[in-house]
C-alpha cells in the first residue's frame, strides 16, 4: 500500500496565539466528557497546569502532555481495569502504567475538562524506515492511538503523551513546557508536508 499522511507545521507561537474562539461544533461536541471523570483527575489536570503556569490551550495540552510522558511507564501487559473503575483514573491514580489507548485517554479527558477541546486519533505509527526499499515498513505491531487538539485557524493539530513513542517536534528548540515535579494523589490555515511512503505488510 502507499499512505500519504499529513502534519500541522504550525510553531508553537502561532498555537499559543490562536485563541479560544472555538467554532459550536468544535466546542459543543469535542469539550464534552464520561460522567465517569472523577475529581482527582479534575484536580490533577488543573495542578499540572498550575504548577507549570500554563495559560493557553497550547500550553497547557504541552504540559499535559509532557506530565504523562514523565509519569506514565508504558506496559502493553496491564490488566484491564476492575469493575466499575474509571479507566482514566485507575491508570493515573493507580497502575500508573498503560499504553498508547491509556495514554491518549487521559490527555484527552484532562484536556476536555479543562475545556480545550481534544480528540483521539487511531492509525499507525511510521514503523521501521528500511533503506532497500526506500521507505517505512509498517506492522500490525505499530497500531497506534495520539491525541489530536483544536486550535482556532490551525484546526487538528497533533500530540504525542505516549512514552515509547518519539515527542512531535514543532520546528522550537526548547519549546517544550519543563514538567512539573508532581505525584498524584488517592491566523492562517497550516501548511502540510506529506511524510515519506509507507509500506504495509
Amino acid at each position: 500500500y502507499n499512505a500519504t499522511s499529513l502534519m500541522s507545521s504550525a510553531m508553537p507561537a502561532q498555537l499559543r496565539a490562536a485563541g479560544e474562539n472555538y467554532p459550536a461544533w468544535v466546542r459543543d461536541t469535542y469539550t464534552t466528557y464520561m460522567p465517569s471523570l472523577t475529581g482527582r483527575t479534575i484536580g490533577l489536570a488543573n495542578d499540572i497546569v498550575r504548577l507549570t503556569n500554563a495559560t493557553t490551550p497550547y500550553d497547557k495540552a504541552a504540559a499535559i502532555e509532557t506530565w504523562l510522558r514523565d509519569n506514565i511507564t508504558y506496559n502493553e501487559l496491564i490488566p484491564a481495569p476492575p469493575m466499575g473503575r474509571d479507566p482514566v483514573d485507575w491508570v493515573l491514580f493507580d497502575t500508573q502504567e498503560g499504553y498508547c489507548n491509556y495514554y491518549a485517554s487521559a490527555m484527552v479527558t484532562m484536556l476536555r475538562s479543562l475545556g480545550i477541546p481534544a480528540r483521539i486519533a487511531a492509525g499507525f505509527a511510521q514503523g521501521d524506515f528500511d533503506e532497500i526499499q526506500g521507505a517505512y515498513v509498517v506492522r500490525e505491531k505499530d497500531a497506534h492511538t495520539w491525541v489530536e487538539v483544536y486550535f482556532p485557524g490551525y484546526g487538528w493539530v497533533e500530540f504525542e503523551p505516549t512514552s515509547s513513542e518519539s515527542q512531535i517536534g514543532r520546528g522550537e528548540p526548547n519549546a517544550s513546557t519543563p514538567p512539573p515535579t508532581l505525584l498524584p494523589t488517592q491566523t492562517p490555515p497550516p501548511t502540510l508536508t506529506p511524510t515519506p511512503t509507507a509500506t504495509f505488510t
